[in-house]
């Protein structure tokens, strides 16, 4: 097991880096290296999990996720039974399944109350939070947040902390509290340039591009959206660059910048259909219908909306619903465009 553990250890610096596309590469070798030793295997599936999930790649997540589940309840550790349901769980959460996310949530939930492992139970609760968050439950969202946040303090996790921040910092944004939104990404940011996190500066350089876009700074905007596709890109996190893509393209739309607005939205929607976020597709359908509006062509602007309301209801995204009814009812009367989405 020696030449397993090496390179092991060196999948888990990549990983530690957030180097995730090299990382798989080793998980993927160590993973030939098992044998018939069930820990390096569960190991090995969970980690891989996290990796693919990391940079969008959410099927090859979910399999592995639910290899390490089975082999975790044959082996009866429902500890790593736990993680890897959260895993599985994150992973249903991305590609806009919620409600089956929280219904796995709820199983996990029970197993970290029952041992009682407080850092499992705070990062189930994170994932939960967001959760709610792309339900459209926001006071709930930020509820838990808030929560997870007092829990991550108490396990000293600054990590954990940087990441709650995160989350306040979008539900916040899209509860229209920009000013705490702003301020929750900047301790984000902070916090996560100390540990020099690639993922979380990225996270929250995105946060604080978007908060700023909220604030009606647009040229603002785009040195922060630049600063998170630049360590995006590094990453090679495709969900989170797509959705740094839609950001920055409503930014250009604000600035009645409709080419540049147009690319971003077309390239942010490619990368959504790779990935099968279907929130993210939604967004595209409901900014790419704006475009068409504003560009005189309403026939093709009421499709596209039509269609984003379609699968915001399809998939019980409450906020998009609000958006698309919002876009459709300004459709009508000709007034209000372009919206300033958060």
């Amino acid at each position: 097991m020696q030449k397993f553990e090496k390179t092991f250890q060196q999948a888990e610096k990549k990983k530690a880096s957030s180097q995730f596309n090299d990382a798989i590469k080793f998980y993927l070798s160590a993973q030939q290296l098992c044998g018939n030793n069930s820990d390096a295997k569960l190991s090995c599936l969970l980690a891989l999990g996290d990796c693919y999930r990391m940079v969008g790649a959410y099927e090859k997540a979910k399999k592995n996720y639910e290899r390490a589940h089975k082999i975790a309840a044959s082996v009866s550790d429902t500890g790593l039974a736990a993680d890897s349901l959260v895993g599985l769980g994150l992973t249903l959460r991305g590609m806009g399944k919620h409600r089956d996310a929280l219904k796995i949530f709820v199983k996990s939930q029970r197993i970290y109350e029952t041992a009682k492992d407080k850092a499992g139970l705070a990062f189930l609760l994170w994932a939960k939070a967001g959760a709610y968050r792309i339900k459209g439950d926001l006071k709930k969202a930020i509820e838990t947040f808030k929560r997870t946040l007092d829990l991550f303090v108490q396990l000293k996790d600054k990590s954990g902390i940087g990441y709650c921040y995160c989350g306040l910092g979008g539900a916040s944004r899209i509860m229209g509290r920009v000013e705490d939104s702003y301020k929750y990404y900047s301790e984000a940011n902070r916090i996560f340039v100390k540990l020099r996190d690639t993922f979380g500066i990225a996270y929250s350089y995105c946060g604080l591009a978007n908060a700023t876009r909220m604030k009606g700074d647009f040229k603002g905007s785009l040195l922060y959206f630049k600063k998170a596709k630049q360590h995006y890109k590094k990453i090679g996190d495709k969900v989170s660059f797509a959705y740094t893509l839609w950001g920055e393209g409503t930014a250009f739309k604000m600035m009645n910048k409709l080419e540049d607005a147009k690319k971003d939205f077309l390239d942010a929607q490619k990368l959504f259909k790779e990935t099968i976020d279907e929130r993210g597709l939604s967004y595209c359908e409901l900014s790419l219908g704006e475009l068409e509006f504003l560009k005189g062509r309403f026939v093709n602007a009421s499709a596209l909306l039509k269609k984003a309301l379609k699968r915001a209801k399809g998939f019980s995204f409450g906020i998009e619903i609000k958006h698309a009814n919002r876009l459709i009812k300004a459709l009508k009367t000709g007034k209000g465009f372009p919206f300033n989405l958060p």
